[in-house]
């Protein structure tokens, strides 16, 4: 009995395991990755206007500075966001 295969929505073959084939997930994370970077390059985070940070113990992982729990926000006084992205 041959076994079926999985298709992409491109068409192409893909691993019954994964949700878009290889050529396809590269399109997704290059495109993901050029969205981080153009939001990194500004300096300012999307969603509280906040300046981002890189948080150097994983490479290309950046987030904002009002992140995380009050003892480390860069101003208490104000909400926390709980923007992060990579640009790797």
């Amino acid at each position: 009995m041959a076994r079926k295969q999985s298709r992409c929505q491109c068409g192409r073959t893909k691993s019954q395991y994964a949700g878009y084939c290889r050529k396809c997930t590269a399109e997704r994370d290059a495109s993901r990755i050029a969205v981080a970077q153009a939001v990194v390059s500004t300096g300012l985070c999307p969603q509280c206007q906040g300046k981002l940070k890189q948080n150097l113990s994983i490479t290309g992982w950046w987030q904002c500075l009002q992140y995380g729990a009050v003892t480390h926000r860069a101003d208490p006084s104000k909400a926390a966001c709980s923007y992060q992205t990579s640009t790797a």
